[in-house]
């Protein structure tokens, strides 16, 4: 049985084939017929029903004349935002201490010439 993600892929990569097929207005059959496959087969990797190997895709993607991540755009994005929601960036995490709370309010009322020479010493 497929996870929910896997299912995600396939109907994602269904859905960028189908998109860039229609783009370039050929039909399932034309495409079909260029890989050597039915419309059927087509159809099912449109719809996410049948998996697409990688070597297929391939072919796909040189058919419709676009790079292998093309198909893969939805997905990255969505895991992107996944790992945004599991490993905030330092900006959206709170300040943990009594102690950094109060060296960044320091920090943030000197004067800029003063802030510089301190990131002058703690940088590399």
């Amino acid at each position: 049985m497929q996870s929910k993600n896997s299912r995600f892929n396939d109907i994602s990569i269904g859905k960028r084939i189908r998109h860039r097929r229609m783009s370039m207005r050929l039909s399932q059959k034309e495409l079909g017929n260029s890989l050597g496959v039915s419309f059927q087969q087509i159809q099912k990797y449109e719809k996410g029903l049948n998996r697409v190997s990688a070597g297929r895709l391939l072919e796909i993607a040189n058919l419709l004349e676009v790079p292998m991540s093309f198909f893969y755009a939805d997905i990255i994005a969505k895991k992107e935002d996944n790992l945004i929601k599991e490993y905030p960036s330092h900006d959206d995490q709170e300040i943990y201490s009594e102690k950094e709370h109060t060296l960044l309010k320091t920090f943030r009322e000197l004067h800029p010439k003063k802030q510089k020479a301190i990131w002058w010493l703690i940088s590399d």
